[in-house]
Formats: structure tokens, sequence, C-alpha cells
């Protein structure tokens, strides 16, 4: 697999998997969400020598046909692109649900008919909510604490139907806690 494109890769763990993608010479389109002021997040703090080598594409994962034609002849999807601040998701849950569950329906749907080899869906810890067994394993219950959960939590679900259903190649991780340069101050 050589060509590889990536969602929500301007943010904190896209950026640094984007840079390593490309210093172990992986050919990597990176989609950043469309802002009027061509501002391509933490990308801009790769290397320059890397990111001449970066495909940069400005779109929304909740534009479907966008997707579809900007995902062809690609081997791989990794999809990071997220709504992710949990307090806002209490003031606008709509849009989490927009770009959370029907962006990845999107990524899902993109994938299946270009006949994508591989899907890596990026999840989050916090679809266990306050578990009640630590460490937290992968068979515990979901335990959505706020629309920003409930929003993974069904992606996770939509994304194990298209597996069950349609035998589409993904594979969904889930974070905890990650630290280190770019990060959010908050």
């Amino acid at each position: 697999m050589k060509k590889i494109f990536v969602t929500g890769s301007e943010g904190f763990i896209g950026s640094h998997l984007t840079e390593y993608l490309l210093k172990k010479g992986y050919k990597v389109t990176s989609l950043v969400l469309y802002n009027s002021f061509g501002n391509n997040g933490w990308l801009n703090d790769v290397d320059n020598k890397l990111k001449k080598k970066l495909n940069i594409i400005y779109g929304d994962v909740r534009d479907k046909n966008f997707l579809i034609n900007s995902s062809k002849s690609h081997d791989a999807i990794i999809h990071l692109g997220a709504l992710i601040a949990i307090p806002y998701s209490y003031i606008a849950p709509e849009s989490y649900v927009q770009t959370n569950i029907n962006g990845a329906i999107n990524i899902l749907d993109a994938a299946k008919i270009n006949k994508i080899k591989k899907i890596i869906f990026t999840s989050t810890s916090e679809i266990y909510g306050r578990s009640q067994k630590f460490p937290i394993k992968e068979t515990a219950p979901v335990d959505p604490r706020s629309p920003y959960s409930a929003t993974k939590i069904s992606a996770d679900q939509i994304a194990l139907s298209y597996y069950y259903s349609f035998k589409t190649p993904v594979t969904i991780i889930r974070p905890f806690n990650t630290i280190g340069p770019r990060q959010s101050e908050r």
C-alpha cells in the first residue's frame, strides 16, 4: 500500500501521522477541512522538505461525492477527521452528528465504491465513559456521557456494520490520552 488518504491530517494526531507516513515514503493525500483562510493547521509545522511531497486537498467529510472523487486510486484511508471538543458537543450536537456520523458513512461509502484495500477509523476512549474496571478492555460496555461520545459510538457501530455487511476492510483504533508536541493547550 503506497497511496494513503488521510482525513483530519491538520490536527494533533493527524499531522504527526502524516509526517510519519511521508518519512516512510508513502504518497499521502491530506484532506484539510476547507476554510477561507487557507489554514493547514498543524501541517504547517511539518518539515518543508516533507511538505513538498504532500498532496493537500481542501474539502469536508460531510460531502460524499467529494470523498468518492478525491479518494480514487488510493490504497488506504486513515480517517481522523471529526469534531472533537466535548463541551461544544452540548451546544451543537447536530454538528457532531453531521461530521462524526454522516462523515463516517461517507468515508465508508467512498471506500466501498473505490474498492479501498484498508480503512483505519480513529475512534476515542470517550466511548467508554466512566468505566468501572481498569484497565479498560475493548470489550467494556460503551457509556455515552456526551453528544460527542455518542456520535463516536455510532460511527464505530456503522463501521462495524460495513465490515460485517459488505466486507469493508475496516480497523477501529481508540486512542487514550495522547500527548505531545502540537497538542491543544486545553
